[in-house]
């Protein structure tokens, strides 16, 4: 359900804050003949729950290690264990990890023991990146790094590891550890410097207790979850929308109580949109033109909204940050698009110089 709440007036929707089930890096290096590791010959040996026959696929195993900087940078860690149980299976072992600008992939292997227990290990041309062509308003960096593993039949099990460096930006992460297909075992830990903090929030789940591995460092653990089942729900929404999940946040925003947490993603966001609605002699000179004559507030107002709606063309540009944080008004006043934050913007900053005040309008998605 979509709740937006206008926290002051006079602006279209400007961000939209989402937790992204995506892990971002670029870059990567792929290390041939190793053998498989003995955390994922330790996996393999999970034999298939009863509940998990009917699946096309089991999820043997799933860890995930964030480790933060002293700075709030993380490098993730994920290794992760899957056993085909039939044909169509082969789709849910197929490991990914997406990546934009600011990130960096560390590594990236994956590994088959074979239905007949032969070892196979994915070499580079098993490795294939992706984009998004599908939306053509939109132009963005991210790519997503696909393997496409050796050996992926019936009875074979995947085993994948990765490490990426995250965004500098990227302070919190979700775990999704509901699935399509049943999960024997997962597990997500987050590792702090001396003085920084963290915040979880859990949906569709009881929040489950952390193990303190060592001083800062945290552990959750999930065992034989079952898959979500949407087979007899119609119109539904994307399944992720409707799966348990835990998200954990070591940013501005790891504080108690939600009125505390809302004021320091505020003070972020604040951050972002600092000097962007700045108006330069050209956006002053045509706001003003727009403005002559105009006999009250509501006349200024339409002029003005309708010069954006006419000459700003709807185009997203993302890269890196520029998912959340808005271009200067004059780039987008030069360039003439932007998206929905972009055009807003300039909207404000074109306000602001015929004596309108106008600010940015936070929809906030829950689902």
């Amino acid at each position: 359900m979509r709740n937006c709440t206008p926290l002051r007036i006079i602006a279209p929707t400007a961000f939209v804050f989402m937790s992204v089930m995506a892990h971002a890096a670029h870059g990567g290096i792929f290390n041939h003949d190793l053998p498989v590791p003995d955390w994922g010959l330790e996996a393999a040996k999970t034999h298939t729950p009863d509940y998990a026959r009917d699946s096309p696929a089991v999820l043997l195993s799933d860890e995930y290690v964030e480790t933060i900087d002293s700075e709030g940078r993380a490098v993730e860690r994920e290794r992760y264990a899957i056993r085909i149980l039939q044909p169509e299976g082969r789709r849910q072992a197929e490991c990914a990890v997406s990546y934009d600008v600011d990130e960096k992939i560390n590594y990236f292997r994956e590994w088959t023991i074979g239905a007949d227990e032969k070892q196979y290990q994915a070499k580079d041309t098993d490795f294939v990146d992706k984009g998004d062509p599908n939306d053509s308003v939109m132009l963005m960096a991210e790519k997503t790094r696909i393997v496409h593993p050796p050996a992926a039949d019936p009875g074979a099990i995947v085993i994948c590891e990765t490490e990426e460096l995250l965004p500098p930006y990227e302070q919190e992460q979700q775990w999704n550890f509901q699935l399509t297909i049943p999960a024997v075992y997962q597990a997500f830990e987050v590792d702090l410097p001396a003085g920084r903090n963290y915040s979880t929030a859990w949906h569709r789940h009881e929040p489950i207790p952390p193990v303190q591995v060592s001083p800062g460092h945290w552990r959750w653990e999930v065992k034989d979850m079952k898959a979500l089942d949407l087979r007899d729900v119609k119109a539904t929404l994307e399944w992720r929308a409707l799966a348990a999940r835990m998200s954990v946040q070591w940013g501005m925003a790891a504080v108690d109580g939600a009125d505390n947490q809302w004021r320091q993603l505020g003070l972020e966001y604040a951050t972002l949109e600092a000097h962007r609605t700045d108006a330069t002699p050209e956006i002053t000179a045509e706001a003003q033109s727009l403005a002559a004559g105009a006999p009250d507030f509501y006349t200024k107002l339409k002029r003005v909204t309708e010069y954006i709606q006419k000459n700003v063309q709807y185009f997203v540009v993302e890269r890196g940050i520029g998912g959340w944080q808005p271009h200067y008004a004059s780039d987008i006043f030069r360039n003439r698009y932007g998206d929905c934050k972009d055009k807003t913007t300039l909207l404000i900053s074109m306000l602001q110089v015929v004596g309108i005040h106008a600010d940015y309008y936070y929809c906030v998605i829950t689902v």
